[in-house]
């Protein structure tokens, strides 16, 4: 095969790459998606409701939101200094034919402060699902463990996800194993990493630019008294959403151990 042939060949093969990826992964502007009132229903009403049908996966501006499936909400963290915040790039995996739409609805902060439900509808020809969608201006932590571990309540496996939407940094994510200790409604957690020799020693990480620490606390809070909190004002203390499992507890106080 001549080398022009081979060229033309791995043209149209990338192309046929592209497509797939765009075809698979559709992406498109939040404001893109948006429909009046009007179309909504008419998708709506002419479909059966099936909570079955669901998103696998979604993400504004190529980060992954967190799907609360009990409460059938997903949340959206804003990186504060986003020039797109306000109308992210959508993309999501669903199943065969699944078609997304948002209910007409700008983004703004009065909206964020109100803790205003946006609604979102995945429909293929003949089913919908709504869901609703909550932003936040705050970081946005979830705490994987196994509910059925009751060989220990002080120091149960786990594992973290942190969304830092804050500092101005590349890497806005903190993934680290480590335990979880359980009282009611607050939480303590520590963080480990193995050592090439498989030992675990501690993970002692500067997370949300905080002092670097390996031990932190979790307190319920309030976020209707504490909206005017400046966060993290002493690099010692910040305000997060709470996930336990993918499931949304509510505002947390984070600070460091013995603060």
């Amino acid at each position: 095969m001549s080398r022009k042939k081979i060229l033309i060949a791995v043209s149209i093969f990338t192309a046929i790459v592209v497509v797939l990826i765009i075809v698979l992964n559709p992406s498109r502007k939040y404001n893109k998606l948006s429909v009046n009132e009007n179309k909504w229903n008419s998708i709506k009403d002419s479909r059966t409701e099936n909570n079955n049908l669901v998103l696998e996966d979604i993400r504004f501006n190529d980060y992954k939101l967190i799907i609360d499936e009990k409460n059938n909400t997903i949340y959206y963290s804003l990186i504060n200094d986003s020039t797109n915040k306000y109308n992210p790039n959508v993309e999501y995996d669903a199943s065969d034919n699944v078609k997304l739409i948002i209910l007409t609805d700008e983004i703004t902060d009065e909206k964020i402060k109100s803790d205003y439900e946006f609604k979102i509808m995945i429909y293929n020809e003949k089913e919908y699902h709504i869901y609703n969608l909550k932003c936040t201006d705050i970081p946005i932590l979830n705490i994987s463990y196994d509910k059925n571990d009751e060989t220990n309540q002080n120091s149960v496996p786990m594992e973290i996800y942190l969304f830092d939407n804050l500092s101005n940094i590349p890497n806005k994510i903190t993934i680290s194993r480590g335990k979880l200790k359980i009282n009611d409604d607050n939480y303590t957690f520590s963080l480990h990493m193995l050592t090439p020799g498989k030992n675990k020693r501690n993970n002692k990480l500067s997370i949300l630019n905080m002092k670097p620490n390996s031990e932190y606390v979790l307190s319920k809070i309030d976020k209707t008294t504490s909206q005017n909190q400046e966060n993290g004002v002493n690099n010692m203390e910040h305000i997060v959403e709470l996930f336990l499992n993918n499931e949304y507890q509510g505002g947390y106080l984070l600070s460091i151990q013995n603060h």
